[in-house]
């Protein structure tokens, strides 16, 4: 006795259900970098509003592997030597006087810890969102 299925059919529900989770995996990786964006940008210092004009986020998918990031990109130039300021400004220890009230260093990791609970569901929810 043989016994014989055709998986086709199985293939095809398996591909567009892998479809739907990365669209639904995108969506809510938008939304989470979206979110830690703001949220950072409300943590970063603004004498001069450069290091807040210059953020920005990505949402990517390479090949199956998907992935979002917030970035700062300002640069200054000091003694002929141009450097990372977002970074330097990040890193620094406490500020002694910051232009703005409500501004610390840190301002992009500590968003990312302090909510990374949320920025999941978000992504969480947008995967079952896209499943129904």
């Amino acid at each position: 006795m043989t016994f014989s299925a055709d998986t086709a059919g199985l293939y095809r529900f398996l591909a567009q259900q892998e479809a739907k989770v990365i669209a639904g995996a995108m969506s809510g990786l938008h939304d989470a970098t979206d979110r830690l964006l703001a949220d950072s940008r409300n943590e970063a210092p603004l004498k001069t509003g450069t290091l807040r004009m210059t953020a920005g986020k990505r949402v990517k998918n390479e090949n199956g592997h998907i992935y979002g990031e917030v970035f700062y990109s300002a640069t200054e130039e000091a003694g002929g030597v141009r450097f990372n300021y977002a970074l330097r400004v990040h890193e620094m220890g406490e500020y002694k006087h910051p232009s703005t009230p409500g501004t610390r260093p840190k301002f992009l990791s500590r968003p990312l810890r302090t909510n990374e609970r949320l920025y999941q569901r978000f992504v969480n929810d947008a995967i079952r969102r896209a499943l129904r």
